[in-house]
């Protein structure tokens, strides 16, 4: 019998095993062969890429997922190399040849990769004309989509090639396992790690020391300028929180949960059931070869929720901050009372917008001489505060569908709009001195403080509010003043007719300002690096649910005489499925629970270091990062249902 026959009758035989691979690796490829053609896609980066930026970009990652498409597919590669290891036992004692038993191995490779590869180009070619189109409508640009192929050369031949340079790769691996294993190793390997581990309390503690310590510099970062992310540096704390959390893990899951397991062993109440009696012990027995994989998972849904995460974050995040930076859904000054008008006009007969509303407000300027002022005085070009009228404020405020934070204003009272949130507020209770004049200044005390900027910062920052008395008073006095003009109502800050009306009254003018076109900016300027780390997002959640999948594969594999033992002992099938269920679980939830965990402490560090808080509000970086955590629950809550059908499919299949 040849050895493609053998190759195709173990592939048949097999099927049910080798499914999942095969749609996994399918999926793998398919992302990998999209990537790469967005990534040669010459019409499509000639119109997003002005600078090159996401041509380097594009490149950085085509060399990580590269880098992770070769690890996926080792590691599995060796995962049914294991699995195989009795059959290829049994093929040396026929007389096969080590060399044989390679060919046999890299002809099943080479079908599985080939059968793949064609899908994969296929489905990538689809998914990436799919992505062209989105990119096309959602960017606006000007690309008959028709006249990109649907097949691109390039990238079917780069696809080829990597594909060739893996198979060489799992030639040489399996190549080095055969060359120095004997028939008795062969035979044997599958339960050869299966040795009892020692429980070791130092340890234990050292590996939940080194997971908190981690924790502690992550959270470290929320300090600010005090902390040491500041006064040592980003880089060196950055990578000693890393090492401190994966030295953590590793020692958590290699001898802290064994400790936990023989803890709860001690317990005889808790251990004389018909369930735990099975399975802790079944743990403890196992946790040695499952140890390095569960360290690997963690890490893998650990990185792939933090690449997630923060892309999510970062998309919401921008887009929620609009709220502040243009607190009006239009705003502009009013240098001109006839363009004022005609842009009223405008918004007046635009459909779709119900309940238009819009308001004047002058601000006046004003410079200080006192000591203790804000961070925000010194922003401006020219510093100084914009002075409000309490009334005008709250004015802008209903205009903007907003509460009041305050009561009325006493004379020398005032409420200071602030940039971002500080701490303690350390603003108030300051007295500013206000200079009207050569010889006339006024004091003003800083009630509060808020965050509800009544005008976007284009046109002011460090916007003081002041009774209305006060106000009058000073203007009066004649000191330089600016008019802005505020338009909001229903449904008008995403509306796209209105803001391509207005802005051809305001080309060039750098203090017009709309909600729309910040958002569009946004999406423009960032689509290309979210669908970058989509990508590898993508690649991550594929390759930890495949990897949880083939390892309690092969551990319900392993374990089927153990079944057969226990349905004689009265054990029914009910029973049996919860014991499955339970093993399931365990090795599902373990590093689901640690990996989100680190992984919550990441975007907490990733926001302080990367991203200004301008809302002053948690419900903003809680919610994105909530929807990232749902969505990753969901799919692994999905991987975890197909795989327990599958090892219950296994166990009762063959049995009466």
């Amino acid at each position: 019998m040849g050895l493609l026959t053998i190759a195709y009758k173990n592939l048949k035989k097999n099927f049910s095993f080798y499914s999942l691979y095969f749609v996994s690796v399918t999926f793998v490829l398919m992302v990998f062969f999209s990537f790469i053609s967005f990534a040669m896609n010459d019409i499509i980066m000639e119109k997003i890429s002005s600078d090159g930026r996401v041509e380097t970009m594009s490149k950085t990652v085509a060399v990580f997922v590269m880098a992770f498409v070769l690890f996926y597919m080792s590691y599995s590669n060796s995962f049914f190399m294991k699995r195989r290891m009795k059959e290829l036992g049994i093929y040396s004692l026929l007389g096969y040849r080590k060399s044989s038993m390679l060919k046999l191995l890299t002809i099943e490779n080479i079908l599985i990769c080939l059968f793949s590869l064609l899908a994969g180009i296929v489905m990538g070619a689809i998914l990436h004309k799919g992505i062209v189109e989105v990119i096309v409508r959602t960017l606006k640009l000007q690309i008959e989509t028709s006249a990109i192929t649907l097949f691109n050369y390039d990238a079917i031949l780069f696809t080829l090639t990597f594909v060739f340079a893996v198979l060489i790769v799992l030639f040489l691996s399996n190549w080095f396992v055969l060359r120095k294993s004997t028939v008795l190793t062969l035979v044997r390997m599958e339960k050869s790690e299966e040795k009892k581990i020692k429980v070791r309390l130092s340890l234990s503690i050292i590996g939940l020391f080194f997971i908190i310590i981690g924790y502690v510099l992550a959270f470290d970062i929320t300090r600010g300028t005090e902390s040491l992310w500041t006064t040592i540096g980003f880089s060196p704390i950055a990578l000693l929180t890393m090492l401190t959390v994966v030295v953590g893990t590793i020692f958590f899951i290699h001898s802290f949960l064994p400790f936990a397991i023989h803890i709860l062993e001690q317990r005889k109440s808790w251990l004389y059931k018909e369930m735990n009696i099975i399975i802790l012990p079944n743990f403890i027995y196992k946790i040695r070869s499952k140890a390095k994989t569960l360290i690997l998972l963690t890490l893998l849904v650990a990185g792939t929720l933090s690449i997630f995460g923060s892309t999510v974050l970062s998309v919401y995040y921008p887009i929620a901050a609009t709220e502040r930076i243009i607190p009006s859904a239009i705003e502009f000054p009013v240098e001109d009372e006839n363009v004022a008008n005609k842009a009223i006009d405008i918004v007046e007969g635009t459909d779709g917008v119900e309940n238009r509303k819009h308001r004047e407000t002058t601000i006046i300027q004003v410079t200080s001489s006192s000591e203790n002022l804000p961070n925000e005085y010194n922003v401006k070009e020219v510093p100084g505060f914009d002075l409000i009228s309490e009334s005008d404020y709250k004015e802008l405020m209903k205009l903007q569908t907003k509460d009041t934070e305050f009561g009325k204003l006493a004379m020398d009272e005032s409420v200071l709009v602030k940039y971002r949130p500080e701490e303690g507020d350390p603003d108030k209770g300051n007295v500013y001195t206000l200079n009207l004049s050569s010889s006339d200044n006024v004091d003003v005390n800083v009630k509060g403080t808020t965050l509800l900027n009544p005008i976007g910062f284009a046109n002011s920052i460090a916007t003081l509010i002041i009774s209305d008395t006060l106000y009058q008073e000073i203007k009066s006095l004649g000191l330089p003043e600016k008019t802005i003009m505020s338009m909001d109502g229903k449904n008008m800050r995403d509306n796209k007719e209105v803001y391509e009306s207005l802005v051809t009254l305001f080309k060039d003018d750098p203090y017009f300002a709309s909600s729309y076109q910040r958002n569009k900016v946004i999406t423009q300027e960032n689509s290309s690096t979210f669908l970058l780390i989509i990508f590898v997002t993508i690649i991550f959640f594929i390759a930890t649910g495949s990897i949880l999948y083939f390892h309690n594969i092969s551990s319900v594999m392993s374990d089927k005489d153990d079944f057969t033992i226990l349905k004689r002992m009265g054990y029914n099938k009910k029973m049996m499925k919860k014991i499955i269920s339970k093993e399931i679980m365990a090795l599902f939830s373990i590093p689901y629970i640690l990996g989100v965990t680190h992984s919550i402490f990441a975007l907490i560090a990733y926001k302080s270091a990367l991203m200004d808080d301008l809302l002053g509000r948690d419900s903003a970086f809680v919610l994105p990062i909530l929807v990232a955590v749902i969505i990753f629950t969901l799919v692994y809550i999905i991987y975890y249902r197909v795989t327990k059908r599958a090892c219950y499919k296994i166990i009762f299949n063959n049995q009466s």
